[in-house]
């Protein structure tokens, strides 16, 4: 190549670059979690000086080709269901999104997201998961998460939910089941054990996307069968009561009474006259 054409060339890179002026925003992308919307991006390579960025936005549904979104703002992200931009995103909507970058009287070229359909795209959080202790059976509470535009059930209708349990330690021994039911009760589980459940949210495929994100393991130990011991035999004793006290009422003859229990025979402290001493007789 000759030194006359290595100059042009040289020259002709320089005058590209100049032209170019700032370069955009990278990585530019839409996100969704439970349905809301979010543009996020990455600054420019070899930035020297503060840079500010602006966005827009545009629906399959738009009258206007994009609206403004955030604007000046030094975020790398712009949160375009937030109520404050008033961009009213809908539920069943498809979006795709812009970002370009500003530093003094430079400005990139806009940058262009993916197109995103929320409910096919967002991703489904994991559930609120409770759980709470009867005896040898355990029972789970399922909240779903809560939505930024609308609500689940408006979405996807009545979701269902995939239940793992296993006891402490040996996840190994995990149990699954699926039910549309938000409370059930584990049974069959061994007495004076901790048990860890988890909880995800199944939406079929056809509806999203995305495989719903799964609840950390919530633990609580079973029991045993509870029995309560009545005060029956202390209301009611076998030995001879004072006339006073022969009034109350007999005992229930009832399985759920432990018939036979030890008790010592009651002693009755007749009372004195003031200033003399008591004497108990048995």
């Amino acid at each position: 190549m000759s030194l006359l054409c290595c100059c042009c060339f040289i020259v002709s890179i320089c005058v590209t670059a100049l032209a170019s002026g700032l370069l955009p925003p990278r990585n530019v992308r839409l996100t969704s979690h439970n349905m809301d919307l979010y543009l996020r991006w990455e600054p420019p390579d070899n930035i020297s000086s503060q840079i500010l960025y602006s966005t827009k936005l545009q629906g399959s549904f738009d009258s206007v080709q994009f609206r403004p979104a955030c604007v000046n703002t030094s975020a790398l992200f712009c949160e375009l269901s937030a109520p404050g931009l008033g961009l009213n995103i809908l539920e069943f909507g498809r979006y795709n999104a812009s970002v370009r970058a500003l530093s003094g009287n430079e400005v990139s070229d806009w940058v262009h997201s993916q197109n995103l359909t929320m409910d096919k795209d967002t991703v489904i959080g994991p559930p609120t998961v409770a759980v709470v202790s009867h005896g040898a059976d355990l029972e789970v509470s399922v909240r779903d998460p809560q939505f930024r535009v609308s609500t689940m059930e408006h979405v996807f209708g009545l979701p269902k939910y995939n239940i793992s349990y296993w006891p402490r330690g040996r996840s190994y021994q995990a149990k699954h089941m699926q039910v549309q039911q938000s409370r059930v009760v584990l049974s069959e589980l061994e007495p004076w054990t901790e048990y860890c459940i988890q909880v995800q949210i199944y939406v079929d495929l056809s509806r999203n996307h995305n495989t719903g994100e799964t609840s950390e393991p919530v633990c609580e130990s079973t029991a045993d069968v509870i029995y309560r011991k009545p005060i029956c035999h202390f209301l009611c004793p076998k030995d001879s009561l004072p006339e006073l006290l022969q009034n109350v009422p007999k005992c229930p003859h009832s399985p759920l009474f432990v018939q036979e229990e030890p008790c010592h025979p009651l002693t009755m402290i007749p009372w004195q006259d003031e200033g003399k001493h008591l004497t108990a007789v048995s």
